[in-house]
C-alpha cells in the first residue's frame, strides 16, 4: 500500500508541474498567440493589408518587394495639405463630410529591384481612409519617384 500511495503522489506532483508549466507558457505567449491576435484592431489590420498591396503594386517588380519596419497609427485628417488630393480628386471621399472620415497612417520601407538593376530602398507613407468605419480609399506616397 505504501508504494501505491507514493506512485499516486508522484503522479499528482507531475501533473501539477505540467499544469504550472503550461500556465507559464500561456502567460508568456499571450494565450499561445490567441489573445494578441484577437486584440489587434480590425481597422489597423485592414489598413496595413490594403496599403501593403497598394505599395507593391506601384513597383516595377512587385513580386520581389520586401516591406520592413511597417507601423500603423491613427492619424488626423489633414484636408488642407496631406489629404487634399484624396478629398477633391473625385474619388470615394469626394463630398463626404469630414467628420465621417477617420485615417490610419501606414509607414515603412520598401526594398525591391528598380528599372536599372539596382535595389530600391525607399520609405513610404500610406494614408488609409475609413468612412463610417469602412475602408474607402488609400493614398500611397513614396520619398522618391517610381
Amino acid at each position: 500500500m505504501g508504494a501505491q500511495k507514493r506512485s499516486c503522489a508522484l503522479l499528482l506532483a507531475a501533473a501539477a508541474t505540467c499544469g504550472a508549466g503550461l500556465a507559464a507558457i500561456a502567460i508568456a505567449t499571450r494565450g499561445f498567440g490567441f489573445i494578441e491576435a484577437a486584440s489587434v484592431d480590425m481597422g489597423e489590420r485592414a489598413a496595413q493589408q490594403r496599403c501593403e498591396r497598394d505599395v507593391v503594386a506601384q513597383l516595377v517588380a512587385p513580386s520581389t518587394a520586401k516591406l520592413t519596419d511597417v507601423t500603423v497609427t491613427s492619424a488626423q485628417l489633414d484636408p488642407d495639405v496631406m489629404d487634399l488630393f484624396s478629398l477633391t480628386s473625385g474619388g470615394p471621399l469626394n463630398g463626404v463630410d469630414h467628420s465621417r472620415i477617420s485615417v490610419r497612417s501606414v509607414e515603412g520601407v520598401v526594398e525591391a529591384p528598380n528599372e536599372v538593376g539596382g535595389t530600391l530602398h525607399d520609405p513610404f507613407t500610406c494614408r488609409a481612409y475609413f468612412v463610417d468605419g469602412d475602408l474607402a480609399d488609400t493614398l500611397v506616397v513614396f520619398d522618391h519617384d517610381h
